[in-house]
């Protein structure tokens, strides 16, 4: 069994329908409400209010039928160049080399086809009814409000896949995507503002957006308190296993926090919360920037990716968001806002006229595992602490589903599909 410090019964308040959530991002706010909604008292921990983390800055896509993961065959031969390239779609600060070396290796090593294969099969399962979960979460009013259902659109320069992009499209046809590859006068037609410099685009129609990631997540944080949930803004200090085998967090206020079960879905900060319990797990923070440009509506549909640029724009209700690029320097370094600033210059190369405005940067750290899928499992040796973390790219898009596993999980009600890809004992 993991190592933890036991101290006394937490006391007669303490039953088996408390539980915590570490976390108050979109992935652990959601666990939050099923919880609450199934009649568990819970109580949310987070040192930031809810959807303050990366889940209010991305790109806010609902990537409903993303099966690709990010490590794929012949993403080997980039590296070098990634490495010395500040501006390239991923960098890594040589000072935090020497200890991201090991996830860059068991990144490198999760490109092989055989785990390329068990991840895609694990994100279909996981993803495939997001937006229609996600609905469900937020109820039908707020759905109409925050969820736009256009598609998603990629779009490349290259005239010809290479390896990696072909590897791709062959996990899409195996999982079933709903696709349409267009030409460039269909591109054209179809998102009239983009530059006449994209050779093949490839709309991804169950695909959906998020105008307001921080707001859905905002949102979710009032249905949890409208269901008898109780939010706690404080910093975890410790976990401690307590006598009768309820779990005990000291915070960094001075208070405990007590309750039968707890769920550690604090995002890329979740790998130090486990530790203290023994797991150790191979979690990295890709630390993603965006810039927003204020101000602009109308101007395109629906999100859309260079995929040769790794650039990503999407409309806003606070204006259009471009996102992208993968730093990995962990979770305590300042962020480099000029990586925020090179991606105005491939929004600038993709559309014809773009807005202009004074644009807003930021920078938030991703959860991400090697092999592109999630951590939904309980810790060893400990059955009523769960863990929910990992989901990298697809925070917004896998948090429903992890809600109702880590829902079932803690109810020991069945689970209407197979987790075992998502047990956190695979990389032991």
């Amino acid at each position: 069994m993991p190592s933890a410090t036991e101290i006394p019964a937490a006391g007669p308040d303490t039953s088996p329908e408390t539980a915590i959530v570490v976390g108050a991002g979109v992935v652990g706010s959601a666990c939050a409400v099923q919880l609450a909604r199934a009649g568990v008292r819970t109580t949310l921990v987070d040192w930031q209010d809810p959807g303050n983390g990366a889940s209010s800055g991305n790109a806010g896509s609902l990537s409903a039928q993303s099966v690709v993961p990010i490590a794929l065959p012949g993403m080997l031969r980039q590296v070098p160049k990634w490495l010395i390239d500040p501006a390239g779609p991923l960098h890594v600060r040589w000072s935090y080399l020497p200890k991201a070396a090991p996830w860059l290796w068991k990144w490198v090593r999760a490109s092989r086809m055989s785990t390329v294969h068990r991840s895609a099969a694990a994100l279909h399962s996981l993803l495939d009814t997001a937006i229609e979960d996600f609905e469900e979460l937020l109820g039908p009013e707020e759905s109409a409000r925050l969820i736009r259902r256009h598609g998603q659109l990629l779009v490349w320069r290259s005239a010809r896949p290479d390896r990696t992009e072909a590897v791709g499209h062959q996990l899409r046809e195996l999982h079933g995507v709903e696709m349409e590859w267009l030409t460039p006068s269909e591109i054209a037609e179809l998102e009239p503002e983009l530059a006449p410099v994209f050779s093949r685009g490839l709309l991804l129609k169950r695909h959906g957006h998020l105008v307001d990631p921080q707001d859905a997540v905002q949102t979710l944080a009032r249905h949890f308190r409208s269901a008898g949930g109780a939010f706690v803004k404080d910093r975890v200090a410790d976990i401690d296993v307590c006598a009768d085998r309820t779990v005990a967090l000291r915070l960094d206020g001075g208070r405990s926090v007590h309750a039968h079960r707890l769920v550690i879905a604090a995002g890329a900060w979740s790998a130090r919360l486990a530790a203290k319990l023994g797991c150790r797990i191979p979690l990295e923070t890709e630390r993603g920037y965006h810039a927003t440009i204020p101000g602009v509506s109308g101007f395109c549909t629906r999100p859309i990716m260079d995929v040769n640029n790794s650039t990503i724009v999407t409309p806003m209700a606070s204006g259009l968001r471009i996102a992208g690029t993968v730093e990995i320097a962990g979770v305590d370094a300042p962020p480099d806002y000029r990586r925020a600033k090179a991606l105005l210059t491939h929004y600038h190369s993709m559309f014809s006229h773009p807005p202009a405005g004074e644009p807003t940067y930021w920078m938030g750290c991703r959860p991400s595992l090697p092999d592109s899928i999630p951590i939904i499992d309980r810790v060893e040796g400990l059955p009523n602490v769960i863990l929910a973390f990992g989901h990298g790219h697809l925070g917004m898009t896998g948090a429903p589903a992890t809600a109702r596993i880590v829902r079932d999980l803690f109810l020991d009600r069945p689970i209407n599909m197979d987790i075992s890809a998502f047990r956190a004992s695979r990389f032991a």
